[in-house]
């Protein structure tokens, strides 16, 4: 994955253009958003009401 390759040691070899920064920061709260709706609407479907 691309964000290993980023993310190591003290942040040194993280991006320095504030755009990249701004868009892994959007990518990663978005799919983890999505994740928890997911995760949160199979365990509405599997508890009977």
């Amino acid at each position: 994955m691309a964000i290993t390759k980023i993310v190591q040691g003290n942040g040194d070899g993280a991006p320095k253009n504030i755009g990249a920064r701004i868009g892994w920061f959007v990518a990663i709260w978005t799919l983890s958003t999505v994740v928890f709706f997911a995760g949160a609407s199979l365990l509405h479907l599997m508890i009977p009401k």
